[in-house]
């Protein structure tokens, strides 16, 4: 289990414990914190959730005054839920945006996969390795037309075509958010006043509401890979970030002169904002709840964490 230089080697659940103690970490249950170790793993706690309680004293890794085990787990558990709330949301906005999507493949070139999936539909995107964005996500996408599993097997074979909400069931949330970004403009704005429940017109005529989009579903995107995989997501950055526009920084409060010092291109809040103008509110109340609720249950143990956490999720 590795904590460090001198840690790299395999040590039990007591010798971790040790290591802790050595360090100035107390516990209040030493039997409940080795159950919690052996099911959660010390990587996972203590390496994701140390940062806000160490100090380096004569060089080496410390744990300040009267930090213990059960407030690090606890901020573990804190994050856990959020996370696991975070990806309910994505998922729900992920289902949104592919119906938003077959819907307007189907209504621009009509459901048959030849028409709905032609080459010139689309823009061909950069060029990677000799092959086009294009090419890679309509190879994948025929991957799926082709795969023995339901319910493209069925429509395969009792239809001998397999319509676009179909096709979009096999496809990842990766593949459906790079797929929009090569579709061209009347596709495009098709599918933001689908999501949006906002007159084409509007969307047509205001630029910043199709940037406002793009960004939201890059960032989704690392949220929902973050998520997915167990990360940190309470204090996590993105790499894709949300260009400066009054339309998400104005109800965030935030100039422009904050947002060139850093603040609103990414992170717990800007999604949250993000999220508020999509039609269904349903992802952004869930993760609205999520951290008021885990916010004030870790809180009410260890108020001296609200102040270090409202910096990077006060909504």
């Amino acid at each position: 289990m590795s904590t460090g230089t001198k840690d790299k080697a395999f040590t039990t659940f007591e010798q971790q414990i040790q290591i802790l103690k050595d360090r100035n970490l107390k516990f209040g249950d030493e039997e409940t914190a080795l159950k919690a170790l052996q099911r959660c793993g010390y990587y996972n706690i203590i390496n994701g959730y140390k940062d806000p309680y160490v100090e380096i004293v004569d060089g080496k890794e410390r744990y300040k005054d009267g930090t213990t085990f059960e407030q690090i787990f606890s901020l573990y558990k804190f994050d856990r839920e959020v996370r696991n709330r975070l990806m309910d949301s994505m998922l729900e906005f992920e289902e949104n945006l592919r119906t938003a999507v077959a819907h307007t493949l189907a209504e621009s070139f009509t459901e048959q996969q030849a028409s709905y999936l032609d080459h010139k539909n689309f823009r061909l995107g950069k060029k990677r390795d000799g092959k086009y964005q294009l090419d890679e996500i309509l190879t994948k996408f025929n991957k799926i037309l082709k795969d023995d599993t339901q319910p493209m097997k069925h429509y395969r074979n009792t239809y001998g075509n397999i319509p676009p909400w179909i096709l979009l069931k096999g496809a990842s949330f990766g593949n459906l958010v790079n797929f929009i970004k090569l579709m061209k403009t009347p596709q495009k704005e098709r599918i933001i006043s689908l999501i949006y429940d906002m007159p084409l017109s509007l969307v047509q005529a205001t630029p910043q509401i199709k940037d406002l989009f793009m960004d939201t579903l890059f960032v989704c995107l690392d949220y929902r890979n973050r998520s997915a995989h167990g990360g940190r997501v309470y204090n996590f950055e993105t790499k894709s970030t949300f260009r400066y526009t009054p339309l998400l920084h104005n109800q965030m409060q935030i100039t422009p002169a904050d947002y060139r010092r850093g603040k609103g291109k990414t992170g717990l809040i800007a999604l949250y904002n993000a999220l508020g103008w999509i039609d269904n509110k349903s992802p952004a109340v869930r993760l609205e709840v999520a951290i008021n609720f885990f916010l004030e249950e870790h809180c009410n143990i260890y108020p001296d964490d609200r102040a270090y956490l409202e910096h990077y999720i006060k909504l």
